[in-house]
């Protein structure tokens, strides 16, 4: 992993709030509220996420650094999952989204988006500063990249949040 350089925490919720914009299960409300909210990704995550500090957010660390790292394959391969229930249920307790990609049928949908790579909005990642990455934001990317591995560039840029109390997050 190459550390490419520090970035705001609304640089890192804008894109949180422009993934979930385009996706199935939550672009309806998120364009709802930000036709509300306008142009301020906190109001938006605090509407339906429960930001900063419950629901998915439960115990999330006030004092995360965010960078722009770069991947490689292999690296985006083996982040994490959140400890959600389903994706314990999809991949067999690993969280690892190999496991996931080989326990559920090949989506025709996934291979298109794990072919836009390159162009989809930034996983977000978080970690104790020299542990293991759990994915924030863009499980259905992610699924579809370790499903289409072959479309995957062979380094990507994501978001990376570090915080020595990440570990007190309830999904890490």
């Amino acid at each position: 992993m190459r550390i490419l350089g520090p970035v705001s925490e609304d640089e890192v919720l804008q894109c949180f709030v422009r993934a979930e914009r385009d996706s199935k299960r939550y672009g309806e409300i998120v364009r709802k509220l930000e036709r509300r909210a306008g142009d301020n990704p906190r109001a938006v995550l605090s509407a339906y996420r429960s930001w900063p500090d419950q629901g998915l957010f439960y115990g999330f660390p006030p004092d995360v650094s965010w960078f722009r790292a770069r991947l490689t394959k292999d690296e985006i391969l083996d982040i994490l999952y959140i400890n959600w229930d389903w994706w314990l249920r999809l991949t067999n307790g690993t969280r690892r989204p190999r496991d996931a990609a080989l326990n559920q049928e090949r989506d025709p949908g996934d291979e298109v988006i794990a072919r836009a790579a390159a162009t989809n909005p930034e996983l977000i990642a978080v970690r104790v500063p020299g542990s293991y990455l759990v994915l924030l934001e863009g499980h259905v990317r992610l699924t579809a990249y370790a499903a289409f591995p072959e479309h995957l560039p062979d380094e990507l840029e994501l978001y990376l949040g570090e915080s020595p109390r990440m570990a007190e997050w309830c999904q890490y």
